[in-house]
């Protein structure tokens, strides 16, 4: 608590003289100004500081040091805020890595329901909370804390949270992808990955998720002839990323052009990334996930990944597994299975894939719904036509209840050449016709 030590004593000799607020006021020092000054409300100046001391026949120096003993236990009280601001914090990271992911929204958000924050603190529990709701499922709620970031992050015009602006950059956009809003997903990333290029950050991790979930969202719209990304960079990318020296050289050299635009401050918190990616396992987790996911991401749009790199992906599915969250995690092995479905392995697939769904949070709508259809493919593969056919209707209805009808339509026309391929000739017309109209039929008629 702020001690007013300055209106104290000021109330103070007033009173022994005898003297009102009104008494003591004058032209220029109003009665109701003192007030404010008695009350804390209002700081002196140097010169109402002479004018009062004239009036109160006291030596200046009587009230500048009552002054100065205010503006230091301002100073106190500020750190005692600022500390006690990060033991909160902190409390909400250790609930968080112990996997109390409730705990650690409350824990963050009473940081914002508090009093004022500098915004420093108020960016970083705004970044956690969004962090903390993303993982617990709640999509919508953290899409609007990563744009309330990036919105107090404009505001304050620092250059120096580049790493963390690209971080919640990425985030909003596969949070968006999982909502399927397909079209503010490609229109956002592609701003935000050009701005990438020109701060020179392009390279590292967040970055190449972000490049890897705009193509995938190009290929979820039906539009894959578009470029605003390189296909070939993102693969090579993220088959680097698997080696723990490479995340580190591509954090390094991100680093080194912050350096060379004068950004010193977004040098030296990438440095410290590419430190902590060096010595920690949980700081490799990210990397590890933007890896598999965008593997995934190739194999959902027809590609086949050597034999080699999929025996590669597997330790880092075993880390995301052992390091990351429940999300990391079940999102991870739901990537893993459709690598293995693509490199003609249905059967490990389909254990993989039904394993992830038991554990995904029902808001990954986007993964879920894939997911399913992978489920679908390995069984239609291992010829259990029944099975898949229950998988291909799941995962299409779900898209189409998303608008994703382009997705939903072609995951009907799959199932339609399956149940043709199992001698239904009938079946398959009338799914043929579903996934048409499908296709033809306006969204909201």
């Amino acid at each position: 608590m702020t001690t007013n030590n300055f209106g104290q004593k000021l109330r103070s000799l007033r009173l022994q003289r005898g003297l009102s607020q009104n008494d003591l006021a004058e032209p220029g020092l109003s009665a109701g100004y003192i007030s404010l000054l008695e009350n804390g409300k209002r700081p002196p100046t140097s010169e109402v500081i002479l004018r009062i001391a004239a009036r109160l026949d006291v030596s200046p120096e009587v009230l500048s040091s009552a002054q100065e003993a205010s503006a230091q236990s301002r100073v106190t009280d500020s750190v005692e805020t600022y500390f006690a601001t990060q033991v909160t914090l902190l409390r909400g990271d250790l609930a968080f890595a112990d996997g109390d992911i409730s705990a650690a929204c409350d824990l963050f958000a009473a940081v914002l329901d508090s009093a004022v924050h500098p915004a420093a603190d108020q960016m970083e529990a705004v970044h956690r909370l969004a962090h903390a709701c993303e993982h617990l499922g709640e999509l919508d709620r953290a899409a609007e804390l990563y744009r309330q970031w990036l919105e107090l992050h404009q505001q304050q015009h620092s250059s120096g949270w580049v790493p963390k602006w690209l971080v919640c950059t990425t985030s909003l956009t596969r949070c968006l992808l999982e909502l399927g809003r397909l079209d503010q997903a490609v229109s956002f990333g592609v701003e935000s990955l050009a701005r990438a290029r020109t701060l020179g950050v392009h390279g590292i991790p967040p970055a190449v998720e972000l490049a890897s979930s705009v193509q995938y969202a190009h290929h979820c719209r039906g539009d894959n002839g578009r470029t605003d990304v390189d296909s070939g960079a993102i693969e090579e990318a993220v088959t680097g990323f698997l080696s723990r020296d490479v995340q580190v050289a591509a954090y390094s050299k991100a680093a080194q052009a912050a350096e060379e635009n004068g950004d010193q401050e977004s040098a030296y918190a990438l440095l410290v990334e590419a430190f902590q990616t060096k010595v920690m396992d949980t700081r490799a987790v990210a990397a590890d996930r933007v890896a598999v996911t965008a593997m995934a991401h190739i194999s959902y749009r027809g590609g086949r990944l050597p034999a080699q790199l999929q025996l590669d992906v597997r330790p880092a599915v075993q880390r995301l597994q052992e390091n990351g969250t429940a999300v990391d995690a079940s999102l991870g092995t739901a990537g893993f299975a459709n690598i293995l479905l693509a490199s003609g392995e249905p059967e490990e697939a389909y254990r993989t894939a039904t394993d992830a769904l038991a554990t995904m949070p029902a808001a990954y709508r986007l993964s879920r719904a894939q997911t399913a259809l992978t489920v679908g493919r390995a069984l239609r593969g291992l010829g259990q036509y029944k099975q898949a056919r229950d998988s291909y209707e799941s995962a299409s209805t779900q898209l189409i209840d998303m608008g994703l009808d382009w997705l939903g339509a072609n995951a009907l026309f799959e199932l339609a050449e399956m149940q043709e391929q199992a001698g239904d000739a009938s079946g398959a017309l009338s799914v043929y016709r579903t996934a048409s109209k499908t296709l033809r039929v306006p969204r909201g008629t």
